[in-house]
């Protein structure tokens, strides 16, 4: 009986080995996070990208204090990114605000995630006495956010070319990344936020139907997206969360508004300076607040309206611990 017992342990254990490997790189991740959100350096880094300092109370924002650095075993992905100097940063070219090409080397990224990650990269460095380099690899496969997430690297899987997986790149973090869609949490272990992310529109130049309006903030916006007798229309990028939230509110609200999609890799500002059709185009707060600063001229008498959809916040995404 004791033999038997120990003998299911053992396979118990060795079940759980590769969520435990898996989940230690996510923990230092978040441990360096908590440190470098709460640097006397952050708020300058936000500032950058016109953002206001977060509220370091926010629960969705990762702390030091509740996230320690966990010890080095091996066999994990930390072990590895520790023996081999070098941690893999997935990015995709249209990732603004997190990563975008820079102007003088396009296969280099820019962004706040790139700043971020340098800091994050001091905190890492010292507190496992080693020297992680940070090597950015971009999903250069497809503009569409989703399928960049299948190329994590798991324990079992260092390369990403288990199971017929052929990746262009293989990385070991997504460097800006939000689970909102059933497919991405599917594959995806996301990371507490370094930054809030929530969904707002910018209201274009488009008249509204008659009788209708102003509609001038989210309540009144999602209210008429309710009315059966009001038709407006939202754009979102397809293949994205953006979709994903819009394709949700035709779910719960049936279909009592019209949803079209935004021009891939376009700028959100920049789609409804020329729009034509829809009354309202949706983006995250922060994207939006970004776009705002870098580029004044779009869309530049265009109302943009916070939080139609509050629901967390950005961090980065690992494989799924099993």
């Amino acid at each position: 009986m004791f033999k038997t017992s120990l003998a299911a342990i053992a396979a118990l254990t060795a079940l759980a080995a590769p969520a435990i490997a898996q989940q230690d790189l996510k923990a230092a991740i978040v441990a360096a996070m908590g440190e470098a959100v709460e640097d006397a350096r952050y708020p300058g880094v936000l500032e950058k990208y016109g953002l206001p300092a977060p509220d370091l109370s926010d629960p969705t924002l990762a702390n030091s204090k509740d996230n320690p650095y966990p010890e080095v075993k091996d066999g994990s992905l930390l072990s590895h990114v520790i023996d081999t100097g070098s941690v893999r940063l997935g990015w995709i070219g249209v990732g603004a605000p997190w990563a975008i090409p820079s102007k003088e080397d396009a296969s280099v990224p820019v962004g706040l995630s790139v700043d971020l990650w340098n800091m994050m990269q001091e905190y890492l460095n010292a507190h496992y006495d080693t020297n992680i380099a940070l090597d950015w690899v971009e999903y250069t496969d497809s503009a569409g956010n989703n399928d960049m997430y299948r190329w994590l690297s798991a324990a079992d899987d260092l390369n990403c070319d288990a199971d017929g997986r052929e990746a262009n790149g293989c990385y070991d973090v997504i460097g800006g990344a939000y689970a909102i869609n059933a497919r991405r949490k599917g594959i995806s272990d996301i990371t507490p936020a370094y930054y809030p992310l929530n969904m707002s529109v910018v209201r274009t130049n488009v008249p509204l139907p008659d009788g209708v309006g102003p509609l001038d903030d989210a309540e009144a916006i999602r209210a008429a997206m309710k009315d059966p007798n009001v038709d407006i229309v939202l754009a979102g990028l397809p293949d994205t969360g953006e979709d994903s939230i819009l394709s949700n509110f035709t779910k719960e609200y049936g279909e009592t508004f019209t949803h079209i999609d935004r021009t891939p890799g376009s700028k959100v500002l920049e789609f409804a300076q020329d729009q034509d059709k829809a009354h309202f185009v949706l983006g995250t707060n922060v994207r939006m607040a970004s776009m705002r600063f870098a580029l004044p001229e779009l869309c530049a008498d265009c109302a943009i309206i916070p939080n139609l959809l509050v629901f967390g916040g950005v961090g980065f995404a690992t494989a799924l611990p099993e």
